[in-house]
């Protein structure tokens, strides 16, 4: 994961802090339910794009000769394999 749990909750906290200052959100719960709800999802999607990520370096492993041969670039290849996955599976990233 390219980001810490309390990075993530950090930056969770500016998000909910500033549609708070804007008057753009109500709290129904506690501010502190919401946070942690925002911190799990946050989470979740990262976690996810990190398993689309082992997923597509699985792929490109079969084409490891054409890459080391200069044939390839890595992370050209990554991309684009990558975003076809996420356009296949309708995933948001």
């Amino acid at each position: 994961m390219r980001l810490s749990k309390e990075q993530v909750e950090k930056i969770s906290k500016i998000i909910l802090d500033n549609l708070k200052t804007k008057e753009l959100i109500v709290f129904k719960v506690k501010e502190e339910v919401v946070l942690n709800r925002a911190v799990e999802i946050f989470l979740k999607d990262l976690k996810a794009e990190d398993e689309l990520d082992r997923e597509v370096e699985e792929i490109i492993k079969g084409h490891a000769k054409e890459i080391e041969a200069g044939r390839m670039d890595y992370r050209k290849m990554f991309n684009l394999i990558k975003a076809k996955l996420v356009k296949e599976r309708n995933i948001v990233l």
